[in-house]
């Protein structure tokens, strides 16, 4: 009984930012209300040319359209203001998945607590729950996709796989980067075969079903209207750039510049240029920090700061102070990056070995989301496609593999050292988001 008293204090005091956050919040990244609001106005859904993303599948926004007629309200502040409370909701389940999720591992009750809390309390996972964007429900539904699966693969029911493919479907017909669950379920079900877990009927069957679901996905989410239109089924707002050269810059790119080139921007770590400067410049010119060039900085810095990226700019803090927290916390987190990364290899290490089907999964999803987000940024080349949003569908992979990196970890004096790192960096996060709440109570 004091476990779980204690456990739901915890998930409340990770749940109060999100509720105050998402109250007082007037802006987004992106403008995701125009699509909406031209779909009222024409009754149809707009061309992709007609705003900035209205490239995107119409489905989610359908939703929130048809949620803003049910509580009658139509003006772009009262459209927002349902959006941003659909995905409060959403982001509830997120913070309910990774509390499951953490409380259900093998680690002492104290690391369940610390892990949860830092998880639970991650400023870029909240700043990004309290956005009228599309991006929480894609990141939930990678969540639900990665705990049924694990817990299909145990129970082998109908009624889970069928559920398995409802959340494919619905995350590939919300948002393009959903569709790397449709291409991840089948990669699972052929480790199963070759593992010998499931029989050649059962795989042929299971992935005849989720290929029979291509004309749904097309339909709903839009690809076949945009390949029939403009010849292209995942066509952006932003343009393809010609390819970076490995080594030397080119002068080809020419929106802001990102992926310079192969070395400088995906062999790179500029955690001093990080430190020196813990923020994004968001302009053409070419004053901006060396790290704006490096994919793998760019994610270090988004992880633990809420308003690194300076989108919106509403959301830009200035004050020395929050930026020298802020600091503190990327010199933190590199020990803590290392476990991490040492948790991927020990499961990378497992599976080879032994075949391990969890951590097979947990690989899957995280290399194939990482891979995503490397050739988006290949891509597009503009650093503002280093997104470290686009890898959170695997949040939960993430939490394994730190999970399995302390797990490793036998002195009791280095158990305990880490331990205290991981509750500084969440102390620093809560700081990180008072600098953050501040920020948009100015702007109210």
């Amino acid at each position: 009984m004091k476990q779980r008293t204690i456990i739901f204090i915890a998930f409340f005091v990770c749940l109060v930012p999100r509720i105050i956050l998402t109250a007082i919040n007037k802006t987004a990244n992106d403008d995701h209300i125009a699509p909406i609001l031209l779909w009222n106005e024409k009754e149809v859904y707009p061309s992709i040319k007609d705003c900035w993303e209205c490239f995107q599948p119409p489905f989610y926004y359908g939703v929130v359209k048809l949620v803003s007629r049910v509580v009658n309200v139509n003006t772009e502040d009262d459209i927002r203001t349902v959006f941003q409370w659909l995905n409060f909701s959403i982001g509830f389940f997120c913070l309910f998945l990774i509390f499951l999720f953490q409380f259900s591992s093998s680690l002492p009750f104290k690391w369940k607590l610390s892990l949860a809390l830092f998880w639970g309390l991650n400023p870029k996972l909240i700043a990004i729950s309290i956005q009228a964007t599309n991006d929480i429900p894609i990141i939930v539904f990678g969540m639900f996709f990665t705990l049924l699966l694990l817990k299909w693969i145990e129970k082998k029911s109908s009624a889970l796989f069928a559920f398995i493919l409802l959340i494919v479907v619905l995350a590939a017909i919300i948002k393009g980067n959903g569709l790397l669950l449709f291409i991840l379920l089948p990669v699972v079900l052929l480790f199963l075969f070759i593992t010998k877990q499931i029989s050649f009927s059962v795989f042929s069957l299971k992935t005849v079903l989720l290929l029979a679901l291509i004309p749904l996905i097309a339909f709903l989410g839009a690809y076949y209207s945009k390949y029939k239109n403009y010849g292209n089924p995942f066509l952006t707002n932003l343009p393809v750039a010609p390819a970076p050269n490995f080594f030397t810059p080119d002068s080809a790119q020419g929106f802001r510049k990102g992926v310079t080139t192969v070395w400088d921007s995906f062999f790179s770590f500029k955690i001093k240029s990080l430190i020196e400067q813990p923020y994004n410049v968001n302009d053409l010119s070419d004053n901006y920090p060396a790290h704006r060039t490096s994919f793998y900085t760019q994610l270090y810095g988004q992880f633990s700061n809420a308003f690194f990226e300076r989108a919106p700019p509403s959301w830009s803090v200035n004050d020395e102070n929050a930026m020298n927290f802020t600091r503190v916390n990327y010199v933190l987190q590199l020990p803590l990056l290392l476990l991490f990364l040492f948790g991927v290899f020990a499961v990378v290490n497992t599976v080879l070995k032994q075949r391990n089907t969890e951590g097979f999964i947990h690989i899957a999803m995280f290399f194939f989301y990482l891979a995503f987000v490397t050739r988006y940024a290949y891509n597009i080349r503009d650093f503002a496609n280093m997104k470290l949003i686009f890898l959170f569908p695997s949040l939960l992979s993430f939490m394994y593999f730190f999970g399995k990196g302390i797990a490793q970890i036998k002195s009791v004096v280095l158990n305990n050292s880490v331990l205290i790192l991981v509750n500084t960096s969440t102390l620093l996060y809560v700081i990180n988001l008072v600098y953050f709440h501040i920020r948009l109570f100015a702007n109210l």
